[in-house]
Parts: structure tokens; C-alpha cells; sequence
């Protein structure tokens, strides 16, 4: 029988590279799946659409920004976490700029990868914890990493949100300034999968999540893996362990619903508050059903459209 195609996407960073090594050494191949692997840079934004245009089958996406696209609709849902623990966003300004305390960009323009990216999400995230009064207006689309560091060249200032490492060669080398960093409170990164794939090949997709938890597992316990990792993602080896020994991927354990519902607390701003959302009989709706809002208002409370259970593998 011809192994099933699977289409997937993620970023190109060092937290997929579990996904990789699983393609380099056929681990895929001997479970019974053709994989396609898509590397998108502008990040979960742009994955959202790749999912609902039907042009990908699952997706690795930061965690607040599949939690937002199932609460307003998007047609996949989540089948596993991939990185418990949390990201560490760097808050970054080019050279340029004059400023010098993050205090100070409280009406600074954010740049972002893509609307709804977790470049996004994160600077919203951020400016909530400082008090900012931030909505969605200020905000200029950069496409990518390469775009925000030409974006940071220009005198005007503008604030770019990227995970510190990935970013951290930019930085050493003058191109940016850290000015300060935000640390999620939930895991970094989900896996989601289409409606349509998971009606089709759930066993499929079931091996698939065996097979990347599988060399997960294998990659946490390679002494090597950091110059690996290094060697991969333009880091020195100092950096790379420093991020490899903070990092764990899930190699088996359920979707943490209480840190899903930490997600939704931040996703959904005053004046509707979580209460209202967790009232629900479906209290954990967004994993467990597709979600619809009004289409005139972002963070109205969620309309159970559909119920249906957690995949759990």
C-alpha cells in the first residue's frame, strides 16, 4: 500500500527540528506516511491561512495563536501539545532608534510577521502586562524576520517581538537591541490538525504524533544536540545549550487545558471577561469544538457551533 501524503507546516526554527531528523532518517517513510514538510517564516499567521484555504493538512503553531484561530473558526483543531514549556519573546528596536527603555514605546509602532503570528499575539500580550492601552491599530506587517530587520533600519522606531534565540545572532552582531523579553505562561507550541485530515486518517495522524514524539525523545537525551543545534540555526554553542537545556518537547503527556485556559484569559481582554467564556458546558470549548464570535466584535463571548472531542493519541 503507498504510504498516505500528510502536508504540514512550521517555522524555521530549532524547535522543529525533532521534525527534520525524522524526514532525514525516514522515520515517516517506515510508519507509512509521504510527509511534506513546508517551512513558512512568516509564522503562524500565515499558517492559519495555509489551513483554511486547505493547502496544508496540520500545522506546528504557537500555542495563543491556534487557540484564537479555533475561537474564531478556523477549521482544525488541536491534537497534541509540541513544546511544553514556554517561549521567551525578545522585544527588540533596531540601532537607530533613540530609545532606550522599553517604558518608553508604549505608542510605538509593532511590527509583526503577520497578523495573528505570535509576533503579533505577543506584543499585545506584553503590552496588557505593562497596562498599555494597545488595540490593533499600529501595527505594520513585515512578512519575516529578513523584513523586520530592514524595517528596524529605518529611523522611524518601531518594537519587533521574536523568540530570543532565533534572534539572538541579530542582536550580538549590532543588528538589534533586546530591550526586554515576555515569557508566556502556557507551552510554546501545538500541533493542529484539519477537520478534513481527521476525518479522512486519523490513525495516520496518530502515527505521525508516535513518530515526532519519538524523536523528541531521542533528541533530549543526544548529548550532541546542542552543537547540532548550533550548527543548524546560526548559534553559538553556548547559546544553543543554554536554550536546549530550557526546552522540552512532549513525548506523550495530554493537551494542559488548564494552561489553555490561561490562553483564553489573555485572548480575551476586558470588558468580556474569562468567566463568561468557561460558563459553558463545553468548558474547554476551544479545544474540544469549532468556535465561532460575531463577526463585528473580536472578543464577544464564543458560540458553541459543534461538539466534538479532543483527538487524544
Amino acid at each position: 500500500m503507498d504510504p498516505i501524503v500528510l502536508r504540514i507546516a512550521g517555522v524555521p526554527e530549532h524547535f522543529n527540528l525533532p521534525w527534520l531528523l525524522a524526514l532525514e532518517r525516514r522515520a515517516y517513510v517506515r510508519a507509512g506516511i509521504d510527509l511534506k514538510w513546508t517551512t513558512i517564516p512568516q509564522g503562524t499567521g500565515r499558517m492559519r491561512d495555509l489551513m483554511c484555504n486547505g493547502e496544508v493538512d496540520l500545522a506546528v503553531m504557537v500555542t495563543e495563536g491556534a487557540v484564537r484561530g479555533i475561537i474564531h473558526g478556523d477549521p482544525y483543531r488541536i491534537v497534541a501539545q509540541y513544546v511544553d514549556t514556554p517561549l521567551t519573546w525578545g522585544m527588540h528596536m533596531g540601532t537607530a532608534s533613540k530609545l532606550e527603555s522599553a517604558d518608553q514605546l508604549a505608542e510605538v509602532p509593532i511590527a509583526v510577521s503577520r497578523l495573528n503570528s505570535g509576533s503579533h499575539l505577543a506584543a499585545l500580550a506584553y503590552a496588557r502586562s505593562k497596562g498599555w492601552a494597545r488595540n490593533e491599530n499600529g501595527i505594520e506587517v513585515v512578512n519575516d524576520l529578513p523584513g523586520a530587520v530592514e524595517r528596524l533600519k529605518a529611523p522611524e522606531a518601531a518594537v519587533f517581538f521574536w523568540e530570543k534565540y532565533t534572534t539572538k545572532h541579530l542582536v550580538d552582531d549590532g543588528t538589534f537591541r533586546c530591550l526586554d523579553e515576555h515569557r508566556s505562561t502556557w507551552p510554546a507550541f501545538v500541533i493542529v490538525a484539519s477537520e478534513a485530515i481527521l476525518a479522512e486518517h486519523p490513525k495516520e495522524v496518530g502515527r505521525l504524533l508516535k513518530v515526532i514524539r519519538d524523536q523528541a525523545a531521542g533528541l533530549m537525551q543526544k548529548k550532541t544536540a546542542p552543537e547540532i543545534i548550533a550548527q543548524r540555526y546560526k548559534l553559538s554553542v553556548a547559546d544553543a545549550k543554554a536554550w536546549f537545556n530550557g526546552v522540552k518537547w512532549n513525548t506523550g503527556g495530554p493537551v494542559d487545558l488548564e494552561a489553555m485556559k490561561r490562553v483564553v484569559a489573555d485572548l480575551e481582554p476586558p470588558p468580556h471577561p474569562l468567566p463568561s467564556v468557561l460558563s459553558r458546558p463545553v468548558m474547554n470549548a476551544w479545544t474540544h469544538a469549532r468556535m465561532t464570535t460575531c463577526p463585528h466584535a473580536l472578543h464577544r463571548t464564543p458560540i458553541r457551533r459543534h461538539r466534538r472531542r479532543l483527538h487524544h493519541w
